[in-house]
């Protein structure tokens, strides 16, 4: 009788949890590890991992360095280190978007989640607004639902299909019953654009590009996606102070190894960036960024795909979204 497959995120949860006693002195060959980051340049995703790849280039043989792989919401990228050499030499960034969202969002992704990868690391998180276009005729969250209760509704904007900006709305839209329609754009550029032009109502956003637009006053902030109030914004209320509770949505981003790699070599990795997360430095500058540091085994970065794969799935699933 054939074994049974394991349930979605499973192999990479029972694979961390053989990494916990795992030797840190593993060794590695003796040339950079790449870390693809299946994005374009410029944008947080790509700041995070500059940042950890500059703060672990005294912890690893031959230091880190960052390529670019954008294309297909990350499937690129990602899909190539799949198949990469599992000699840790080769790392993925991984987000909500391809180690969440895009497993359920494609029909083939071009990578298997269970099977193609192993965590290292949760680097970092970015907390997320909902912003406003400055002409809305709505001062708080409440009159923004109300808005979107209408039968014309409103229109959100998104940087792509499956991004967390694209899911949160997407997610209310179950919860309360709204009509707002979707605008995707190739980035948040392009939707702020938009959002500051008033071609876009509604837009939910990483603090870190949307907050200079909030402080000129461009765009107006009604919301914070957090658990908390941000702390630079403390005027904004919380969904849950507003009403809505559940609503927490944080952007986080982490590394992968292809799977076979050396347990022995996840644990050397996992204890060169978390020395990284250490650096006074490397924490300033990811704080300065907007971005919260986060660290720990590989463990946590397991358990932590499993309840957004869970969560977004269930979304994606209840929308009939697709990225097809």
């Amino acid at each position: 009788m054939p074994e049974p497959r394991r349930g979605p995120v499973a192999a990479i949860l029972a694979a961390a949890l053989s990494l916990v006693a795992a030797p840190a002195l593993a060794q590695m060959p003796e040339r950079p590890v790449r870390i693809v980051v299946p994005f374009a340049p410029g944008g947080t995703s790509d700041i995070v991992a500059r940042l950890l790849a500059q703060g672990a280039q005294a912890h690893l043989p031959a230091g880190a360095v960052v390529e670019n792989k954008p294309g297909a919401a990350g499937n690129i990228g990602t899909a190539e280190v799949a198949r990469a050499q599992p000699d840790g030499t080769t790392l993925v960034q991984c987000t909500i978007g391809t180690c969440a969202a895009n497993p359920a969002l494609y029909r083939n992704p071009g990578y298997d989640l269970d099977r193609s990868f192993l965590p290292v690391i949760l680097t970092g998180a970015v907390r997320n607004v909902m912003a406003v276009r400055p002409g809305l005729p709505a001062r708080d969250l409440a009159g923004v639902i109300e808005l979107a209760k209408k039968p014309d509704g409103l229109s959100f904007g998104s940087s792509g299909v499956g991004a967390s900006n694209h899911l949160t709305p997407e997610l209310l839209r179950g919860r309360l019953g709204l009509t707002w329609v979707h605008v995707p754009y190739r980035g948040s550029g392009p939707a702020i654009t938009d959002l500051v032009g008033g071609r876009i109502d509604v837009f939910f956003d990483n603090l870190p590009s949307i907050l200079p637009h909030i402080r000129s006053g461009a765009v107006r902030a009604v919301a914070a996606v957090s658990e908390q109030r941000i702390p630079e914004l403390p005027e904004v209320p919380t969904f849950a102070e507003a009403g809505i509770p559940g609503i927490v949505i944080d952007s986080w981003f982490g590394f992968m190894a292809p799977s076979g790699t050396p347990p022995a070599t996840i644990a050397r990795l996992n204890a060169a960036f978390n020395k990284a997360l250490e650096d006074p430095v490397i924490r300033r500058r990811l704080e300065e960024a907007a971005v919260v540091p986060l660290g720990g085994s590989p463990e946590r970065m397991a358990e932590h795909i499993r309840r957004e794969s869970a969560r977004w799935g269930e979304v994606i699933r209840a929308n009939n979204i697709s990225g097809e």
